[in-house]
């Protein structure tokens, strides 16, 4: 059977930065299963996957708008070390990370370090760089009517209709 609409598709994919270092979060294999034409999935993957049967293997470029988002200078802020519980942990072009007073994750990439503030970058690692995407078709099947509504429900609700 071929990708196609309404055909349940399983890919097991690995990502990396084209033109870059790979960031560590992504130097891992991801799999992911959608119905074709019904669930969102990166336009340029879906594009390349139509009509391609078990086994087969593609390769993607997504652009920075559909991957980590162009890069933002606006997410780059300095940031008192009086502000931050472990000042003396901060190494340039390293990623320091507490969680913050409310309980939340906040994390940066450190590119100055000053004697009383760094400058942070908060942008991801792959921000503004194209991602190369690796996927092999690891199954494709006929979809049932039961999934089919599932996605067309889920659609819906998503987009408020």
């Amino acid at each position: 059977m071929k990708v196609d609409l309404d055909t349940v598709v399983v890919v097991q994919y690995t990502l990396e930065v084209k033109d870059g270092e790979t960031p560590q979060e992504l130097r891992r294999t991801f799999s992911a299963r959608f119905i074709y034409g019904r669930d969102p999935v990166l336009p340029a993957l879906e594009k390349a996957l139509l009509g391609r049967a078990k086994d087969e293997e593609i390769q993607v470029l997504i652009p920075p708008e559909q991957a980590f988002g162009k890069y933002d200078p606006q997410l780059v802020n300095e940031i008192p070390l009086h502000h931050l519980k472990f000042p003396e942990k901060l190494r340039v072009g390293d990623y320091y990370q507490e969680t913050t007073a409310n309980g939340r994750p906040m994390g940066f990439w450190v590119k100055e370090l000053h004697e009383d503030y760094v400058v942070a970058d908060f942008n991801h690692p792959a921000a503004g760089k194209s991602l190369l995407l690796n996927a092999k078709v690891a199954d494709v099947r006929a979809a049932s009517f039961a999934e089919i509504m599932q996605a067309i429900n889920a659609a819906a609700c998503s987009t408020g209709g």
